[in-house]
């Protein structure tokens, strides 16, 4: 799995290329700390890249999600394809994670 991080404003952007599973979701949350510890705890993980996301993935994402929350930041998600959006809509994260289309919407949406 490659992962680009940018910064926009408060707004950290991390763009994911390959599979999001087991073998790649520790990289993940490495990065998730260094974001942490850079104390941005407002996140646009952009999924238009990834094909397949799995369990392990998928923990990545909330894990990060809880903590940007205890800080009163948030995680979105962007570009979920089909197969992705099924998986969130089956275990109910649907309602927790908002998906957009869009990096600029993402970003936008947290100042709004």
């Amino acid at each position: 799995m490659q992962i680009d991080q940018s910064i926009n404003g408060n707004v950290a952007v991390l763009k994911l290329t390959g599979d999001l599973d087991s073998f790649s979701s520790n990289y993940l949350k490495e990065q998730f700390g260094k974001i942490f510890s850079g104390n941005k705890f407002e996140i646009v993980v952009d999924l238009t890249n990834v094909e397949f996301v799995d369990s392990a993935g998928l923990g990545q994402l909330v894990n990060a999600l809880k903590l940007c929350i205890h800080h009163h930041g948030n995680l979105v998600l962007v570009g979920a394809n089909s197969s992705i959006n099924d998986l969130l809509r089956i275990t109910k994260l649907d309602t927790v994670f908002r998906v957009y289309e869009k990096v600029e919407e993402a970003v936008l949406g947290f100042s709004a």
